[in-house]
């Protein structure tokens, strides 16, 4: 009954790879041995968030919106509940803040946000660590660096992609805008002395070959070759005289 319920949704949802249909299958029966059913959830919800899982973790897309209507749930109520499946069945989607930020249009916060990431989980190094991989950490890292660089994104949506509760995930966003505020601003005064120095650079060497001292040098050296060229002149002509000389002798 679940697997017709599920490859029923499965084609709404239009997910029709196999590799997605065999892992959404095996998490409903995992699912079910876990303890599913004290979760009070219909059949099809249990489907629909197996289904966005499976298809999360074998690449696949799927349309939120989609996923929470057929789920019968509202936004907020699906977000937890789907957390609290992902928990039990101890799976959690692979999301990396390359992914994200294709997929929010905010490619420009790549690097930063990847500098955050590393400058925090430098940071918390003397504190048993910290697992930067997980979603909470990278959707947090891409949040941060849109809001320095002023980049809108749909933070709702990255909410939902960071598999975590609401209060951590807010307190990791200030702590690392915090950090990309930093980072940014020393880029940016990076890049601001390198242009400083490159336009004095500019100026100096301009004001250099426009001195009248290196136009009074060049034109002293210009008279130097010239009368280097006349000598050598006169000491061939001497000399072709000279051979000519002999030669009616």
């Amino acid at each position: 009954m679940e697997c017709m319920v599920l490859h029923s949704l499965a084609g709404k949802l239009g997910l029709t790879s196999a590799a997605t249909l065999r892992k959404a299958e095996e998490l409903i029966r995992l699912l079910a041995v876990q303890g599913g059913s004290r979760l009070s959830l219909s059949m099809s919800c249990k489907a629909v968030i197996c289904l966005e899982m499976a298809a999360a973790l074998t690449g696949a897309s799927v349309d939120k919106n989609l996923v929470i209507k057929l789920s019968g749930l509202k936004r907020p109520q699906y977000v937890g509940k789907s957390q609290t499946v992902s928990r039990l069945l101890n799976v959690s989607p692979t999301v990396s803040v390359a992914d994200l930020c294709v997929t929010h249009s905010a490619t420009a916060a790549t690097d930063l946000a990847r500098r955050v990431l590393t400058q925090y989980e430098a940071s918390m190094s003397g504190n048993q660590g910290v697992d930067v991989s997980l979603p909470v950490y990278q959707t947090a890292a891409v949040l941060a660096s849109c809001k320095v660089m002023k980049i809108k994104v749909d933070q709702r949506r990255l909410f939902e992609s960071s598999c975590s509760k609401r209060a951590m995930y807010q307190r990791l966003v200030e702590v690392m805008t915090k950090i990309a505020q930093e980072i940014h601003k020393l880029k940016a005064g990076k890049g601001e002395n390198k242009r400083t120095r490159t336009l004095m650079d500019l100026v100096e060497e301009n004001f250099r070959e426009c001195s009248p001292e290196k136009r009074v040098k060049e034109k002293s050296s210009d008279d130097e070759e010239e009368k280097d060229k006349e000598a050598e002149f006169e000491a061939w002509k001497k000399k072709i005289l000279e051979a000519a000389a002999a030669a009616a002798e």
